[in-house]
């Protein structure tokens, strides 16, 4: 379908809805990652994502929309890695229509957002990198939102130490909420892991949503808390891709395509696995590593959710139904809140900061500003005006 004309990578793969075209990453004229797209049957390629005025852009990991448009990472925040002293840049997903225009930014997140993917009814699933005034080795959590970047909110892992990251997770056709991910640590082997079917509906919190491992047919899944969590663990999986169809949920997520190393010495191939731990070698060439496997099928389009945005406004409106839900104000009384303190961050520009700025254990590199502060009704509602666009987090405060 497509080699480049230069000795690059090409990946990142993600089928249209009508299995006609595909979009991948890779290295453009300017030596920056860049999103383009091309057909099955190899013709029509073309870059999507056009160059900017900033040559240290790089865009990539992108996947189609619902709507007509395409989600993609990109590094145009200009934020970094505060660990590293901000030598890695950090990309966070954005939106743009078809032909590249009108970029907008969907998250503004401090760290990584990775492995965009529509889920069934329309919203989409990604990884991000919680790094925000939290042990930050443990939290690559999987989360959703709406295409336009409202409602962001936990798919599963909140407060978790177990796994430290979960990556490449594909929805299971025919079931509600139960997807299939790589489970990994945060250290060691990059991105690389377990194969792990979660349902969130039966729980959130590390291992309690887990279904099954595989291989690992009737076997209980326990939270291991370890940095390097799978670098001893064989075999190792990637791009996962479950096989199924919605209208026969029974046959669904038994059945998946994935790439997988069987051992340390063994290349990477593309294999058939299923829920009864058979593993089944479908193609592998020496001297070769071969990975996301895909099958190249038409798929049901979701439902492609309305635009709540307005790009016009400079504010936003926040709405708390109960401060007092949740694990986070557990034994309070009701009436104890009395306001809420808002604060933001200011995050680490490339080739600044380092472990050096550290306050206490695992602590923030962030320097905060207060916004203000608002107050809460006797039954723990809230609601606001705030900065659009802008990270926050919510301290509650008592009459003190």
């Amino acid at each position: 379908v497509y080699k480049p004309a230069a000795p690059v990578f090409v990946g990142d793969i993600d089928l249209h809805f009508d299995a006609g075209r595909l979009l991948f990453s890779s290295v453009g004229e300017r030596s920056t990652w860049e999103i383009f797209e091309v057909s099955t049957d190899g013709s029509g390629l073309r870059q999507v994502t056009a160059p900017g005025p900033d040559a240290d852009v790089d865009n990539y990991d992108a996947c189609y929309l619902p709507d007509g448009g395409i989600a993609f990472g990109s590094t145009r925040t200009f934020a970094a890695v505060p660990c590293v002293n901000g030598s890695t840049r950090v990309a966070n997903l954005f939106r743009m229509n078809a032909d590249g225009s009108n970029i907008r930014q969907l998250c503004f997140d401090q760290e990584h957002n990775w492995c965009p993917t529509p889920m069934p009814d329309g919203r989409l699933l990604y990884t991000r990198w919680e790094y925000t005034d939290t042990p930050h080795a443990h939290t690559r959590l999987l989360f959703h939102m709406n295409p336009d970047g409202t409602q962001q909110m936990e798919f599963y892992g909140s407060n978790s130490y177990w796994p430290n990251s979960k990556f490449y997770a594909r929805p299971i056709p025919g079931h509600a909420s139960r997807v299939v991910m790589i489970a990994s640590g945060h250290h060691g082997v990059r991105r690389m892991g377990e194969l792990v079917i979660v349902d969130p509906a039966r729980g959130r919190h590390e291992a309690a949503g887990v279904i099954q491992r595989i291989p690992g047919h009737g076997q209980k899944v326990n939270a291991l808390i370890e940095d390097n969590l799978v670098d001893n663990s064989w075999p190792k999986f990637l791009h996962p891709f479950p096989l199924g169809d919605a209208s026969n949920p029974a046959a669904s997520g038994k059945y998946f395509l994935v790439a997988c190393q069987p051992s340390h010495d063994s290349p990477w191939g593309i294999y058939l696995v299923d829920v009864f731990d058979n593993i089944v070698l479908l193609r592998e060439e020496p001297g070769a590593a071969l990975l996301e496997p895909i099958p190249l099928i038409k798929t049901p389009r979701p439902p492609a959710l309305p635009d709540k945005t307005d790009p016009k406004s400079t504010t936003c409106t926040v709405q708390i139904i109960d401060v007092y839900r949740g694990p986070g104000l557990a034994g309070i009384p009701r009436g104890t809140v009395k306001s809420l303190r808002l604060f933001t961050y200011t995050y680490v520009y490339p080739n600044m900061g380092g472990p050096q700025g550290v306050v206490g254990m695992e602590g923030p590199w962030d320097v905060r500003r207060i916004l203000g502060t608002v107050p809460v009704e006797p039954d723990g509602s809230a609601m606001f005006v705030m900065p659009a666009n802008t990270p926050v987090s919510i301290q509650p405060l008592d009459a003190n």
